[in-house]
């Protein structure tokens, strides 16, 4: 079968978030596999080749050619961006529809929650459903992606999908319940380990120090929004200088998406500002040396059904302490310690508890690297593969070669 792949905008960029890891984890299992389908990546600004002869990549936005500077390019790419998401939305036409099926496209996997209309059947991902469990959240209501405007979306795309990707058992309830998709045609298949947290790789140990981060540290890689819940995990410090005499510094590292100073602002209230490291986006290497060194990952989101910071963590030898997100425990199991996001309290406990019981953190490391193996990019793509296998026994009734056309 011809497969097409739909990367929401550009190729991934390696220090951007957890979206953009996901598929750049992918995207390089991917072009190291042997195929017996062929794969055409659809994306924008991403002209590149490929030495896989089963996989080819495809420019969306070729008539993008400006020859003015850099910075006059990426003005015109992003009003582009803009006036297509404001196309899709509206209308639900697609540049990718038309050259999907110039490309005879038997099947298109949207290989994250990214879509564009196409007339040939899809797989679509699902990430998660929070606006319609935690609407208060401002990040899924009034800004960004407003309530409406997901609903808008999720409501012509989810039921159309031939099938629907998520990650556990959680996230298949919640699509069945809010978007009435029969059971077998919602698939799980666990969230991937990002490749970087399996190889062992970038021993710069002096990374941390360069950093000036000098005693014991919590870490917390997450993007600056609400949901994440940086609030409770500052809070947490607070209770281990003053019930427990516990001095951890902690580190946050993630993008600004309009909490930040919020944050910056109770940290300097509950009077943690030198325990408090804000280092932004940071390199992979970084990341690794920061999981590594790290007495735990404590990851304090409301937001399930999975995440990818757990499995990083698990892959690196970290230890966890998890909010109990709904999903948490199917995909953390017994490789995790879990509080309920909003209690400091409870969190602090549970800090207190792996500090005092070596055996224990031991035993969660050890749980939680044979969960990351598990959980590889490539078992994720032979679950795909295999879920493309069973649907070509459909796919067949009905020719590629022209559009069908009902008589």
């Amino acid at each position: 079968m011809n497969i097409g792949i739909y990367f929401g905008g550009g190729l991934p960029d390696a220090c951007a978030g957890g979206g953009f890891t996901f598929q750049q984890g992918l995207l390089v299992e991917l072009l190291k596999t042997e195929h017996k389908h062929n794969f055409c990546i659809f994306c924008n600004n991403c002209i590149r080749q490929s030495d896989n002869p089963k996989i080819k990549f495809i420019e969306l936005s070729k008539y993008v050619t400006c020859k003015n500077s850099g910075f006059f390019k990426k003005i015109i790419f992003k009003i582009f961006r803009v006036f297509e998401k404001w196309h899709v939305t509206k209308n639900f036409g697609s540049h990718l529809n038309k050259t999907a099926l110039e490309n005879k496209i038997e099947l298109m996997w949207f290989m994250t929650p990214a879509y564009q209309k196409v007339d040939i059947p899809y797989f679509y991902t699902v990430w998660d459903l929070q606006h319609r469990f935690q609407s208060y959240f401002p990040e899924v209501s009034v800004s960004g992606s407003s309530y409406e405007q997901r609903e808008q979306y999720y409501q012509k795309i989810i039921p159309m999908a031939s099938y629907v990707i998520t990650g556990n058992e959680q996230g298949k309830m919640d699509i069945s319940k809010f978007y009435s998709v029969p059971d077998f045609r919602i698939k799980t298949i666990p969230m991937p380990t990002s490749p970087f947290a399996l190889r062992q790789e970038f021993i710069d140990e002096n990374i941390v120090n360069k950093l000036k981060i000098k005693k014991s540290f919590i870490f917390y890689p997450a993007q600056f929004w609400p949901h994440k819940n940086h609030i409770t995990v500052l809070r947490a410090a607070k209770l281990l200088k003053e019930k427990f005499e516990l001095d951890f510094d902690i580190v946050f590292t993630g993008a600004d998406k309009g909490n930040l100073q919020y944050i910056k602002e109770k940290t300097v209230e509950l009077g943690l500002s030198q325990n408090i490291h804000f280092l932004g986006f940071v390199s992979i290497e970084t990341l690794v040396q920061l999981y590594k060194n790290a007495f735990a990952l404590v990851f304090a989101s409301f937001f399930g059904p999975d995440n990818i910071p757990p499995l990083e963590a698990f892959g690196l030898g970290c230890s966890v302490i998890s909010s109990n997100f709904a999903g948490a425990k199917e995909q953390m199991r017994d490789a995790a310690l879990y509080f309920e996001p909003g209690d400091e309290f409870e969190l602090a406990a549970q800090i207190k508890k792996l500090y005092d019981n070596q055996v224990l953190r031991a035993e969660l490391i050890s749980n939680g690297r044979k969960i990351a193996e598990e959980c590889s990019c490539e078992n994720y793509l032979k679950k795909i593969n295999e879920l493309i296998d069973e649907f070509s026994k459909i796919r067949r009734c009905w020719s590629s070669d022209e559009p069908y056309v009902h008589l």
